[in-house]
């Protein structure tokens, strides 16, 4: 590591159990962060309490274990090894479900992705501006997890949560944005950050893509995914169906709305629950498209990009509205770019318009 990481890292290995013990210990102050958090956002957002949210995350206790009996093991180990309950841990890895389906958020994400011809080195770039609670930053927490059976993983969480955005061994690497329908499907759902590190856990694009359409995710979701071999698409994951976008001018970009074919009909709530992701992917397509057109593309027009701030404070670099109540106010809480071909990860802790980003790899 060239500099120091502003966020813990925790070197974990094992078994899927000892994995999670080992989290659930080392990360505990940052899971009290979370806990303190989502009980808030769950009153303030979803109007239901604690207790009521630990009830709805049991019901996934099944799907998760069917889906990947390894991750639910991790998720016991968490629990044991930080002293929650395992309702506890259930209902931070099940919070997107509660929170985003209220329909009552109103902000989002933007991520992209860079790959060859167009890139400087013939690299492949996943990165990513991440818009939530900015309190949260402190429950952030870098894992490198070395799995037995499955590829190593450098996974960037809120502790206590097995799946969000990252790159593996293999090169393959994940970004999120939030999506949103109404309508709903019938049977059983996985939650879309266990379907994250489902991703996270492939070795190929195409297995990325199997570990995505073979469940119903619980909650709308894109899922920008690329790999170090130069490859990246959009997965779109709707109500009952998936859809796929490809990188074909080596450049693609999402924000909080569906934009593949398949979801001409959809009644999309994002829409109106992040108003400005029409703005942002826009701006953020002309400057890839922009960036591109001068030449090869790199980190330092990812940052650019990253560092914008049309339409403030509802911009790619989203600041907090003092417009908005307190408990309603969002911003980036973190700015992510990975180098998938050198297995190489950049983070800010804060804003990238006024942090520096810092480097680990593997």
């Amino acid at each position: 590591m060239e500099q120091k990481i502003a966020f813990p890292v925790l070197e974990l290995s094992g078994t899927p159990r000892e994995i999670g013990r080992q989290h659930g210990r080392l990360a505990r102050e940052q899971l009290d962060v979370s806990m303190r958090c989502y009980r808030s956002m769950f009153e303030d957002y979803s109007h239901i309490t604690w207790a009521a949210a630990r009830r709805y995350a049991r019901t996934f206790l099944e799907p998760i274990g069917d889906y990947d009996p390894e991750i639910l093991e991790e998720i016991r180990g968490v629990a044991e090894g930080s002293g929650y309950d395992l309702e506890d841990i259930l209902a931070l890895n099940v919070r997107s479900e509660i929170v985003l389906q209220s329909g009552q958020l109103s902000q989002g994400c933007t991520a992209l992705a860079l790959t060859p011809p167009v890139t400087r080195g013939g690299e492949t770039w996943l990165a990513q501006n991440w818009d939530w609670k900015v309190g949260q930053r402190q429950a952030y927490v870098l894992l490198h997890i070395r799995q037995r059976h499955k590829p190593d993983l450098f996974l960037f969480t809120e502790a206590g949560i097995v799946g969000k955005l990252g790159f593996n061994s293999a090169g393959v690497g994940v970004c999120l944005n939030a999506l949103g329908s109404d309508q709903r499907v019938e049977g059983p759902t996985v939650p879309l950050h266990i379907v994250l590190r489902g991703i996270l856990n492939s070795a190929t694009l195409s297995d990325a893509i199997q570990n995505v359409g073979r469940v119903h995710t619980a909650c709308c979701a894109n899922f920008l995914t690329a790999s170090g071999e130069g490859q990246a698409i959009s997965i779109e994951a709707g109500p009952g169906d998936f859809d796929v976008l490809y990188a074909e001018e080596g450049w693609i970009a999402h924000t909080n709305h569906f934009v593949a074919p398949r979801w001409q009909t959809v009644h999309d709530t994002g829409k109106m629950a992040f108003p400005d992701t029409f703005l942002r992917y826009g701006r953020v397509r002309q400057l890839l498209r922009a960036a591109v057109d001068r030449g090869p593309a790199g980190f330092p027009e990812i940052q650019d990009i990253l560092r914008d701030h049309m339409g403030y404070p509802d911009a790619i670099c989203r600041h907090e509205d003092p417009s908005e109540p307190p408990e309603k106010r969002m911003g980036t809480v973190f700015s992510i770019a990975m180098n998938l071909t050198r297995r190489e990860l950049y983070l800010t802790a804060g804003n990238p318009c006024q942090t520096p980003y810092l480097r680990c790899g593997m």
